[in-house]
């Protein structure tokens, strides 16, 4: 036995009031050609928890059963959770030196003299907002629990803050705070001819109910009157008020370095990116409520010990927000930071357009549906205003000589060769950062992009448009960031690494260096406005930008091939 492993290594969950956990579904593209080229979803076969005793009580086996339908709350209108599984693996050498794969089972444990009760799970849910912004353990909030596989009884996820003499916990131990549950299955040996082992080791993680959680004073308070994205009101003016938490959640301490802190205290700056995002941010003085949410981060770790040797495998979860729009996927992702950082580069190996390439334009369109992209201008043109410490964020011409524009004429007409379709879609818009809505067009520039990422999820549609004009596709696609080993010793005084498309592309292009100003301003340049987890402006993975290059250049060389005239060579005369 060479080690064991979990299958998902790591595993998204999302909070939910409902005590339904969200069955399993699947992306489908619909190509009905009435309805255009879309994602949908359709029901996968889940595993169902069945209560053993038949009382909804633990300890719980597994079926599989499909759906009927997909439906994201239950019948009292609560929203499923997504609650993922931990399938535990061994991984096994034969005498031949092949290496198998096999599901860790009551059967397999027994067989090489071991038991369920000696393989040890231990589970460690932490939230560490609070703490990733005091820098203080005290602030934070963990659970551990430690059981042995057999153990069937449902595991609450109760964290309490840790600390040390003098220091006062966020969260007490009389009054934990709940981050889900986790619990293992017995066996189910009823149905051997099901496709899924049903026997197999599994431990299920399930999240919070989304709820959030403050002190006794934190129990309404004013919004900010401004829009989303705004800064500093003019006076002490406040909106509507709203509820914070509910009163059986107000059981964090109120004494603690978490209540009232402020991300503008001392002018220095603070991490995590976004630093305002607390509640009483955008406010007054904005000072915290200190509230916490039941969102978390899991390591779940498996121990045991086979004929003398200890074998330790990991997987890990994060408990987020339910998803805005399942149905839709997302432009980037995780699974594209990892093929980014894994895969090996890009390579085009087919005549057509290839599949990844049209994905990522589908995929976009998805994206850019949801956008309100008027509030993301807004918002983006006024912080390029204010880390470039620009006085007057409305002047045209503040940003004159800059190329994209990083002020009101972004995506203007001045924004060429950038933009195009934009401003003769929008023409009563002008050089302004907030959008003229009319009663027809509320949200004017959010109309557009909709209406022309629509047309890019037909492949000839997208191959004429990347053809068209292919060198305004290179400029108008945001370069992704340089590696590590590419950047400039010293960052604006030495060029940067120029993107290499080869003999026909420009040569002044560069990839982005996170430690240059200019480099973290936002602009039209594709995907527009989009903000990154990292608080700098979104491109697509390095990965997926040298393929649409590579793609690029191989589509100028086919139409350059085609559009030549064809000599005739004239036959060699016959030796007589």
């Amino acid at each position: 036995m060479l080690g064991i492993f979990f299958d998902p290594p790591m595993a998204i969950a999302r909070v939910g009031r409902s005590k339904e956990p969200m069955p399993a579904y699947r992306w489908k593209l619909d190509e009905n050609p009435a309805r255009g080229v879309q994602t949908m979803i359709e029901p996968a076969p889940s595993l169902i928890e069945t209560s053993v005793k038949g009382n909804g009580h633990h300890p719980f086996t597994l079926k599989v059963q499909t759906p009927m339908r997909v439906t994201f709350k239950d019948r009292h209108g609560k929203i499923k959770p997504v609650a993922p599984f931990f399938e535990l693996w061994a991984r096994l050498q034969d005498p031949d030196g092949t290496v198998v794969q096999v599901p860790v089972t009551r059967h397999f444990l027994e067989k090489r003299g071991t038991s369920l009760k000696h393989l040890q799970f231990t589970v460690e849910a932490a939230n560490r907002k609070a703490e990733s912004r005091t820098k203080l353990a005290s602030c934070a909030a963990v659970a551990r629990k430690v059981f042995a596989a057999d153990h069937y009884k449902t595991h609450h996820l109760d964290a309490i803050s840790p600390h040390t003499e003098g220091q006062v916990p966020l969260v007490r131990e009389d009054a934990p705070l709940p981050l889900g549950k986790i619990r293992t299955f017995k066996e189910n040996l009823e149905n051997i001819s099901c496709k899924t082992r049903l026997d197999q080791v599994r431990i299920r993680f399930i999240p919070g109910k989304g709820d959030s959680f403050g002190p006794p004073e934190a129990a309404k308070a004013p919004a900010s009157p401004l829009p989303a994205g705004g800064f500093e009101p003019p006076m002490t003016e406040y909106g509507p008020i709203h509820k914070m938490s509910r009163k059986e959640n107000r059981i964090l301490s109120s004494d603690t370095p978490w209540s009232g802190y402020n991300f503008r205290t001392d002018n220095t700056p603070k991490w995590p990116t976004p630093m305002d995002s607390y509640d009483g941010a955008r406010v007054g003085s904005g000072n915290g409520w200190g509230l916490i949410d039941d969102t978390c981060d899991l390591v779940l770790t498996a121990q045991m010990a086979v004929e003398g040797k200890a074998h330790v495998a990991q997987a890990r979860a994060m408990a987020g927000p339910p998803d805005f729009a399942p149905d839709k996927r997302p432009m980037y992702s995780i699974q594209d930071e990892l093929e980014d950082r894994d895969l090996p580069p890009a390579t085009l190996d087919i005549d057509e357009t290839p599949v990844e390439i049209l994905d990522l334009f589908r995929r976009i369109f998805e994206t850019a549906s949801l956008i309100n992209l008027d509030q993301r201008r807004s918002w983006a043109l006024d912080g390029n205003a204010q880390l470039l410490s620009e006085p007057n964020e409305n002047d045209p011409n503040w940003d004159s000589g800059i190329t994209p524009h990083l002020g009101p004429k972004s995506m203007r007409e001045s924004d060429a060769p950038y933009a195009s379709l934009v401003p003769e879609y929008t023409p009563g818009q002008g050089d302004t950062i907030e959008p003229r809505s009319g009663a027809n067009d509320r949200l004017p520039y959010t109309q557009v992009v909709q209406q022309v990422h629509a047309r890019m999820c037909d492949s000839p549609i997208l191959r004429a448009f990347l053809l068209r004009d292919p060198d305004r596709v290179r400029r108008i696609v945001r370069p992704p960031f340089a590696h590590v080993g590419e950047l400039a010793k010293i960052p604006g005084v030495q060029k940067g690494p120029s993107v290499d498309f080869g003999a026909n592309g420009p040569d002044d292009i560069e990839f982005r260096d996170p430690r240059v100003t200019i480099a973290q301003t936002y602009d039209m340049r594709m995907p527009p406005y989009m903000r990154h987890s990292m608080g700098v402006p979104l491109s697509v993975t390095r990965r997926q930008y040298d393929l649409l290059m590579k793609y690029l250049e191989k589509l100028e060389g086919e139409w350059k091939h085609s559009v030549q005239p064809q000599v005739e060579t004239p036959a060699a005369e016959e030796k007589i």
